[in-house]
């Protein structure tokens, strides 16, 4: 049967003027009914083995003139006055690194759908220049979006659990915790925005290895080896809101993990955000689900691209078309991993993806003022 928002929350929402969380629809199921085609074809679909031999093809060492060219940018943008929660294209003047990343943007949604930039110093700069440097060129991509309920533009993907060692904020085992501030694995899943984008900082004392699959790729294996199951996943599912959402809006929201609409295939995945449903418990979750979530995540594990992201790299993923996972990894002191983290919002029309639910600026509708935190809280 078909999983659908109670009427009574249905009710509550369409009285909120937003009602959108990641683009979804947080009133009615969020599926497309239509022909899905047989396989995938392009170059968004790739074996991930392969690329692993041959880094030469995804990896950008920064030059010595890009190197210039962000430092040219910086200086301007450090005169020019404006916050760093304001930091835009224009107060970031690029030159012949510009060309860089709109080849990297093109790539996103025309090509393999991630890309890597290695080799920057970052570490040369202070905190609030390496923020600076990442959201100035980020601003080329497309426009920051809220990250969480806090308002947070720039995100830390950082140990905040029990035992960690910075500081203890959140418990890893309670259902609420965004699985990004524990040592935890994540598996693999998308995040709710069209690209992110992680800058480096510190590679932490043993694990978090990086890794990347197209879920076109995966739906082509799926077809051949489980048909059923990418059945099962044009069906919609719930996906737990974290307890960031409104007082009168519902904790959950109703979507498929598979939409086709204009010639592009969207997969939306997040194992953490189904899983924590149980702790709905009027809600009745289909088993054979599980097991799905079972076998792809193990399927990816085998044929993903793995990557040990180095201090001063920038990743960059598609969220449409792409699925990504980190390991599970161990801090000491003086090596505690750290990540920063960026959301972004595309023109669909530049970039020829329209998207099939949210339209324009989806954010969290109840943020009240945009933050750009120099450290993970």
């Amino acid at each position: 049967m078909a999983a659908v928002i109670p009427q009574q929350q249905q009710q509550q929402q369409q009285q909120q003027p937003k009602p959108s969380w990641r683009g979804f629809s947080t009133t009615s199921q969020n599926t497309i009914k239509t022909e899905f085609p047989d396989r995938i074809e392009g170059p968004s679909v790739w074996d991930g083995k392969t690329l692993e031999k041959k880094p030469e093809e995804w990896i950008y060492h920064v030059t010595a003139e890009d190197i210039a060219d962000i430092q040219r940018a910086l200086k301007h943008f450090k005169e020019s006055g404006v916050d760093l929660v304001d930091i835009s294209a224009k107060d970031f003047p690029l030159t012949t690194f510009k060309s860089v990343v709109d080849n990297n943007k093109k790539e996103l949604f025309s090509g393999r759908g991630f890309t890597l930039i290695r080799g920057f110093p970052i570490l040369d700069y202070s905190r609030e220049d390496q923020v600076a440097i990442f959201m100035g060129i980020g601003s080329y991509l497309g426009t920051r979006k809220v990250q969480n309920g806090k308002g947070h533009v720039l995100g830390h993907v950082k140990d905040l659990t029990y035992g960690s060692t910075t500081k203890s904020v959140y418990d890893p085992d309670e259902p609420t915790t965004r699985i990004y501030a524990t040592r935890k694995a994540q598996p693999f899943h998308v995040d709710g925005t069209d690209v992110v984008a992680l800058l480096c900082l510190n590679e932490g004392y043993e694990g978090g290895l990086s890794s990347v699959i197209s879920s076109h790729t995966v739906y082509n294996r799926l077809q051949e080896l489980r048909p059923d199951i990418v059945e099962l996943l044009k069906e919609p599912w719930l996906w737990d809101r974290k307890g960031e959402h409104g007082p009168d809006e519902p904790p959950y929201i109703s979507a498929s993990p598979l939409t086709y609409y204009k010639n592009h295939l969207f997969t939306f995945w997040g194992p953490h955000f189904f899983e924590t449903m149980t702790r709905f418990k009027d809600v009745k979750l289909d088993p054979r689900k599980f097991d799905a979530m079972k076998y792809i995540q193990e399927l990816c594990e085998r044929e993903a691209l793995n990557m040990q992201l180095k201090v001063g790299d920038m990743q960059f993923v598609q969220n449409y078309q792409i699925l990504h996972a980190r390991g599970a990894y161990t801090d000491k002191p003086g090596a505690t991993r750290h990540l920063l983290r960026l959301w972004f919002l595309v023109n669909g029309e530049e970039v020829g993806w329209e998207m099939p639910f949210g339209k324009g600026d989806y954010d969290y509708g109840y943020v009240a003022k945009k933050t750009v935190p120099l450290e993970a809280e």
